[in-house]
């Protein structure tokens, strides 16, 4: 499996999280067991950032770091990867096809960043450690019952599987100038689809 059919199967389980956290958030079914089931997912797909971030580095550099390799923990490997001097996070993005000028300078396409839904690495580990906290039955010396720990931290979960969400469904990834656009939901026919690029331009 290359590296481009890696990252597309790592964000096909992406997305099918995504599809799973929706089911759990528009359902009757008693709040807390829904909010913990779906922090289970968000934290998984937090790993999965972390691992797309590898397979991107794969992907441009051909070679990773040995010793994240095998790592399991998001932060742990972000961390490693950022002290190395890989800052690389996919980058919320749309694509559109190139102007008469653009084409003119050799570009098919084009790639436009969304500033305002990125999230950066201290951002994304906030929201792990968060998520770790639902893994764990909520302590009644502390919280009294689970409905105590739900009111408080529900409504920080949901807003940061959100912010996962428009971080991920359309992006852009890139490494020493080879990129992976990824569109979790297309709007043809609602697949997930990855499209492998080299030369670009990436807007602001």
């Amino acid at each position: 499996m290359n590296s481009v059919q890696m990252y597309h199967n790592l964000m096909q389980r992406i997305r099918a999280r995504f599809d799973v956290i929706e089911l759990l958030h528009i359902s009757e079914g008693e709040s807390f067991t829904r909010a913990e089931s779906a922090a289970f997912q968000g934290r998984k797909i937090v790993e999965g950032i972390a691992y797309a971030c590898l397979i991107a580095i794969e992907h441009g550099a051909q070679q990773i770091p040995r010793d994240a390799k095998k790592q399991w923990n998001a932060e742990k490997i972000l961390k490693n990867l950022k002290s190395k001097g890989f800052e690389t996070l996919p980058s919320p993005s749309t694509i559109r096809s190139a102007t008469e000028q653009e084409r003119a300078d050799g570009y098919a396409i084009v790639v436009e960043g969304i500033p305002k839904n990125r999230l950066t690495h201290d951002q994304i580990s906030e929201i792990y450690q968060r998520l770790h906290a639902w893994l764990h039955e909520a302590n009644p010396y502390v919280y009294g019952s689970s409905d105590a720990f739900g009111t408080d931290k529900a409504a920080v979960l949901w807003k940061d599987l959100s912010d996962l969400k428009t971080f991920l469904k359309q992006h852009l990834i890139s490494v020493q100038g080879e990129a992976m656009y990824c569109t979790l939901w297309d709007v043809n026919d609602d697949q997930t689809k990855i499209l492998p690029l080299s030369k670009f331009n990436l807007g602001p």
